[in-house]
């Protein structure tokens, strides 16, 4: 009986072995995130966006309607993960398939800056996108 618990216990320590093999996380950051405190300096109705771009960089995207331009600034993350089931073949096979399963998450962050016609702030509010959350079957 002991002798089939040691041989379960060590394949099962095998077919982890080769399942975290197959195992990735990945987490990638686009941009610093812009905080309040970070816009302290901004006086409605003062600042203008040349102040506004000196302190936080170039904007992202740049809108101009007739009588106002909104700058856009923005900072995401991306986080991914997966896991190749192909690597388990590697136990029977020279060649190992992939068959993946994957999750993937991004959580895009915004702040936009409304101007008037002489670039000066008159306002400004922070905003996020829905959270994409993709899960992908692979080659399927």
């Amino acid at each position: 009986m002991r002798f089939f618990v040691g041989i379960t216990t060590t394949l099962v320590g095998v077919l982890c072995f080769f399942v975290l093999e197959g195992c990735t996380v990945r987490r990638v950051a686009f941009n610093d995130p812009i905080t309040a405190q970070e816009l302290e300096f901004v006086r409605l109705d003062k600042t203008t966006l040349h102040e506004v771009v000196e302190r936080l960089g170039a904007p992202e995207d740049i809108v101009l309607d007739t009588d106002q331009l909104v700058a856009e600034f923005q900072w995401s993350t991306a986080r991914s993960a997966s896991l190749n089931l192909g690597y388990l073949f590697r136990l029977i096979s020279p060649v190992s398939l992939p068959f993946t399963l994957s999750g993937t998450g991004i959580n895009i962050e915004r702040v936009q800056f409304v101007c008037d016609k002489n670039l000066v702030v008159h306002s400004y509010f922070f905003g996020r996108t829905d959270q994409h959350a993709l899960i992908e079957f692979w080659p399927f």
